[in-house]
């Protein structure tokens, strides 16, 4: 995955001109910048509104640097820039506005869950930082974004995720989907580490450079399957090889859940491989889950319910509420915190008696 620069931010905004005048999104005001100082900023620049009060500001390089980091970390999500610095201001506008006619950035609308209240909004811009798509340069594109997202959702930080083609699949065939499969993982190896369980990441991804490292030499990761009593049989060690994660006890003596992530339409893989685990140690209780997309709830829910995967009594947990979980563990250091049936209640069971 490339990484975003101070430098590459420059030289598009630079690319804009300081001869042109640029609206903000909402038409209310209008910016033209006047110096950019490099090699790290800062950025000038003039604005005005619809009254014609004018005023002069300046782009900061911790800012750009603010910036840089958090896209590089966070390729192809919304991010609202006035909560990724804690306030708005004018310089946290004319930056965003800036980056919105630069062509690799996105405004977007977002559907946001809000956790106090309930409800479902998308009423507020964000911008996105999409390295593999663009737009022309002095143009504002906006980009759809079919996830939901939550309010907890703003600090989460996965790290230098470093997805190439070579590592795509037929089930993810873009980066951006083996990018967010690669997030639940990294995300549900420290949910586990706070429930105090070992994981397990499926065979065929724990190359993945993640944080300096690879997903599988994360804390937390199990390195091998020999070890694991639990799967008693060697086709039980073979089929929980390449299960997108699983998470075990400290003692081995129990499995916790045996979840699968599926980021399209299809979910039928996913249940196929934990059902073929199932199938080799039917005297072991786990639990299955589904992570997946939110708006694929009703589709896991038609296909755990087919009478090949009914005994597996499916649950199903949404990106947004992994995602929100991993903000929880993020944000108040939860490792070792809290009790392992304290995740219970965000599997949702999806399978009919």
């Amino acid at each position: 995955m490339p990484k975003l620069t101070i430098a590459d931010l420059l030289n598009e905004i630079e690319h804009l001109g300081t001869e042109r005048t640029y609206n903000y999104f909402s038409g209310l005001s209008k910016l033209q910048v006047t110096r950019i100082q490099k090699p790290e900023g800062p950025i000038s620049f003039n604005r005005w509104n619809t009254q014609l009060e004018r005023g002069t500001g300046n782009v900061s390089t911790a800012q750009l640097a603010r910036i840089a980091t958090v896209c590089s970390n966070k390729p192809n999500y919304p991010l609202h820039v006035d909560r990724l610095f804690s306030a708005g201001g004018n310089s946290r506008s004319a930056l965003e506005t800036l980056l919105a006619y630069t062509p690799h950035f996105f405004m977007c609308f977002p559907v946001r869950f809000d956790s106090y209240t309930g409800e479902m909004l998308q009423n507020l811009k964000h911008i996105m930082w999409c390295p593999d798509e663009q737009h022309p340069s002095g143009e504002i594109a906006i980009r759809e974004y079919n996830e939901t997202i939550t309010e907890l959702e703003l600090g989460l930080d996965f790290g230098h995720i470093g997805i190439t083609s070579e590592m795509l699949s037929d089930d993810l065939d873009s980066i951006e989907a083996k990018t967010i499969h690669t997030q639940m993982q990294i995300a549900l190896i420290e949910i586990g580490n706070a429930l105090n369980f070992r994981t397990w990441i499926a065979a065929n991804d724990r190359h993945i450079p993640v944080r300096e490292k690879t997903l599988g030499e994360l804390p937390g990761v199990i390195q091998s399957l020999e070890e694991v009593d639990i799967l008693y049989k060697g086709h039980a060690k073979q089929a929980a090889s390449l299960v997108d994660c699983i998470w075990f006890t400290q003692d081995f003596s129990r499995i916790p859940a045996v979840i699968e992530i599926e980021h399209s339409t299809g979910v039928t893989s996913g249940l196929t491989r934990m059902h073929k685990l199932q199938s080799t140690i039917p005297a072991v209780s786990m639990n299955f889950t589904v992570v997946a997309p939110n708006h694929l709830r009703n589709k896991v829910v038609k296909e755990a319910n087919q009478v090949i995967f009914r005994e597996l009594r499916t649950r199903f947990m949404p990106y947004s509420t992994v995602r929100e979980l991993y903000g929880l563990v993020q944000r108040y250091h939860l490792t070792n915190v809290v009790d392992h049936t304290f995740i219970e209640p965000f599997m949702e069971a999806v399978s009919r008696d």
